[in-house]
């Protein structure tokens, strides 16, 4: 039944699908990694909408939007037989990385909705879905961790592939949650993401001395105090920690119960 529904479509109803799908991935991700940035954006309002603004929108991230297209290979995502996935990670100033979360974008061919031929209609539930992502993408640990960002502390990166997502990289106890999805002729579009939940880092090297020193003066006395709290991220000396980086665990969970670093020994 499921065959003979897909052979009734018109080339043009076919065509809108894709056509939405992948927009709908690209906006996903340019949401995603802005979300990431570690500062507040502020987007007016247009009283009219242009090419870039699929879905009313108006998210300027071209660099994102290039890599992206350069993963989907100008290829349709309703095509791929393996999901888009935003990995989002985080480097420490001595190199050390921890995968924080993936979102992902598949489709599921088996759940599909025959009754549901208006394209106007998914197009607009497409924008909900993405105004959703909006939201969810600003409650999981690492928008937390990205406002927290410095260079001489870490830094957030991404990237992006098509997969199954890695979800072994997010350690024990992560979490998955599903952001919508939406039921199309052709199958029903998901999104979704898995979060760690042990923010931890563990040192690759050994050395032989144990001891570990703090720095006083580490912040600038020029900042206010909120400016103050939100730089308790890596109160350590960088230096000090790569000389003492084989005993120290990091524990960033920390962050999100009282804004401060756990060093353990």
């Amino acid at each position: 039944m499921k065959r003979d529904f897909k052979m009734r479509l018109t080339k043009t109803d076919r065509k809108d699908l894709d056509k939405f799908t992948k927009f709908l991935a690209l906006k996903a991700t340019e949401v995603i990694v802005q979300s990431r940035l570690g500062e507040k954006i502020s987007t007016p309002c247009k009283p009219h909408t242009s090419g870039p603004d699929w879905f009313n929108l108006n998210i300027n991230e071209p660099e994102v939007v290039i890599e992206a297209k350069k993963v989907l290979n100008s290829e349709l995502l309703l095509s791929k037989k393996f999901p888009f996935c935003v990995e989002i990670s985080l480097k420490t100033a001595e190199g050390d990385n921890m995968v924080l979360e993936t979102w992902c974008a598949r489709l599921l061919p088996e759940q599909c909705d025959p009754s549901t031929t208006n394209s106007q209609s998914i197009y607009n539930r497409m924008g909900i879905l993405l105004k959703s992502l909006v939201s969810v993408t600003r409650v999981t640990p690492a928008y937390k961790l990205s406002r927290r960002q410095g260079p001489d502390s870490y830094v957030m990166c991404y990237r992006m592939y098509m997969d199954e997502p890695l979800q072994h990289c997010l350690g024990e106890g992560y979490k998955h949650i599903n952001v919508g999805q939406i039921c199309t002729p052709i199958g029903t579009v998901q999104l979704s993401c898995s979060y760690r939940t042990k923010m931890t880092i563990s040192p690759t090297q050994t050395t032989r001395d144990n001891s570990i020193m703090l720095k006083s003066d580490h912040f600038n006395t020029n900042l206010s105090p909120k400016s103050r709290r939100y730089s308790q991220c890596l109160s350590v000396d960088s230096e000090v920690l790569k000389k003492h980086k084989s005993k120290v665990f990091v524990l960033l969970e920390a962050l999100l119960i009282s804004s401060r670093v756990v060093l353990a020994l």
